[in-house]
């Protein structure tokens, strides 16, 4: 029996990636997850992290050092403080689209199970302003987000999930994003994490890469939005989730949050067949 002959009248955004960028099968992303050491309740309390997206084989201990940040905001019990809705924000990838998109789907299928979409809060971001659209066609074909899933499920198995995408990175739509995000979080930041779906730089040439990767760490690490949009607009910087990253600070929200990025949560990667070197980092805000 399928899922949606369980929920024939929802909406479920389908696992497209998994086999692909993560294992397929419940059992080999169970013990995945459990080998990178993600147990609830031993780590530190994160208001936010920064994670890529690329293959689990590829970024999968870069991102599980952000989500390892994220592990002490495991509700003790049901109803006890502790994460109880995750915001995930991306950048779309795949498209030409301008705009801030949330998701129309009900839930967001992954081999661990189903993530229930906070429809009541998805619903007060698109409130706040008339460049939101409750659109699924960009989260329909990105992987960026999907990517993580299993890592939010797999630590906070009752949270909610607030999908939004970012496309392009005009100042209105990054400022009428900081803007929402304020106004509908502000008041429940206790129980909401921010994950940021991001790779720190990509290049042909290995050591503009890793000039790349340093100054988008530095950069978020000094949390200035404008600073950090401006070294993506003059291309002195390649992260894909720089726009959505700058919205998130420029929110104030994670005002007199340090930030938290060690050497060993930062991976390189060459991909022999483009030539082309990767960057990937797990950053927390805390």
């Amino acid at each position: 029996m399928s899922v949606q002959d369980v929920y024939p009248e929802a909406k479920i955004r389908s696992a497209v990636v998994a086999g692909l960028f993560y294992p397929e099968e419940k059992q080999d992303i169970t013990s995945e997850l459990c080998s990178f050491g993600l147990e609830s309740g031993t780590g530190a309390r994160a208001a936010a992290v920064l994670a890529p997206h690329a293959a689990w084989n590829l970024s999968g201990a870069a991102a599980a050092a952000a989500f390892l940040r994220t592990t002490g905001r495991v509700p003790k019990k049901k109803g006890s403080s502790g994460v109880s809705q995750v915001v995930i924000l991306g950048s779309v990838h795949n498209g030409p689209e301008q705009g801030l998109f949330v998701s129309d789907s009900d839930y967001f299928e992954t081999p661990l199970g189903l993530l229930r979409v906070n429809k009541a809060l998805c619903n007060d971001l698109i409130s706040c302003s008339t460049l939101f659209e409750l659109n699924d066609i960009p989260h329909l074909r990105d992987h960026s987000m999907e990517v993580l899933f299993p890592f939010v499920q797999y630590i906070f198995p009752e949270a909610s999930i607030i999908p939004v995408l970012l496309g392009g990175s005009r100042p209105v739509l990054i400022s009428a994003l900081a803007k929402a995000l304020r106004i509908v979080f502000e008041p429940i930041m206790e129980n909401t994490l921010f994950v940021i779906s991001t790779n720190a730089a990509v290049s042909e040439n290995a050591e503009e890469a890793a000039e790349e990767a340093a100054l988008f760490i530095r950069l978020v690490s000094e949390k200035e939005p404008k600073p950090l949009l401006d070294a993506f607009r003059r291309r002195k910087i390649s992260a894909c989730g720089a726009p959505v990253t700058a919205a998130l600070l420029g929110s104030g929200l994670l005002g007199g949050r340090a930030v938290h990025s060690s050497p060993d949560s930062v991976i390189c990667i060459k991909d022999e067949d483009t030539q082309s070197v990767y960057y990937y980092a797990g950053i927390s805000f805390e």
